[in-house]
């Protein structure tokens, strides 16, 4: 194993959408339609997918909603800055780093997200990074997958993929790649540690 993917969102930095809506104290009509109309699931992508702009989404949330723009704004403003850091996975990147491993994210995420994140130190331990939105492709779609394999000139049989969204895994494993699907956290570190270690004891085997 030579290569590993993160996604960001759940797995890099936080991502929770249920608390989101919790911890929002903002208009409590724009909650309920959030909830009601599965934002987060379908005009959410267009805007990941960059489709659609920041203000073209505020427009349309704001029209089906009833709410005012600036309620939709405050809404969007809140989910952007509950991406906060994993202290945890921010360690293992700069272990796995030093290791010599290349590290590389795959991110559904919307320009305005990653223009707010890509400055953390995180970022520079990445040796590629491809953001749905600046590629106007997303994942489970294949093409989002050819396009980071093809773009760095990564093996699928050497490259390993992590991610919270079980779709997104599924896609991966479908062109050969390895993945963990990360869902409990302890229980993925431990995983991403032993498959690494597992494969580097095979390849010395090998030699």
């Amino acid at each position: 194993m030579k290569n590993i993917i993160f996604d960001l969102g759940g797995v890099v930095v936080e991502w929770n959408a249920k608390r989101v809506l919790e911890t929002f104290k903002g208009n409590p009509i724009l909650v309920n339609f959030v909830k009601e109309n599965s934002l987060f699931l379908n005009d959410w992508q267009d805007y990941d997918r960059g489709d659609v702009t920041r203000q073209e989404l505020i427009d349309k949330v704001a029209l089906l909603s009833g709410c005012p723009p600036e309620d939709c704004n405050e809404f969007i403003e809140h989910v952007k800055h509950s991406l906060t850091p994993i202290p945890e996975t921010e360690a293992l990147i700069k272990e796995l780093s030093t290791r010599g491993f290349k590290l590389y994210c795959l991110s559904n995420m919307s320009a305005d997200f990653y223009d707010y994140l890509k400055t953390r130190e995180v970022f520079k331990y990445f040796d590629g990074q491809v953001i749905s939105a600046l590629e106007h492709m997303v994942k489970p779609d294949r093409e989002i997958y050819d396009l980071i394999l093809n773009r760095y000139h990564l093996k699928p049989e050497e490259t390993l993929f992590i991610d919270d969204f079980e779709p997104n895994v599924k896609a991966a494993q479908a062109i050969g790649i390895n993945t963990i699907h990360f869902t409990d956290r302890h229980k993925g570190y431990e995983e991403i540690r032993e498959r690494l270690k597992e494969k580097k004891q095979r390849a010395t085997i090998n030699f």
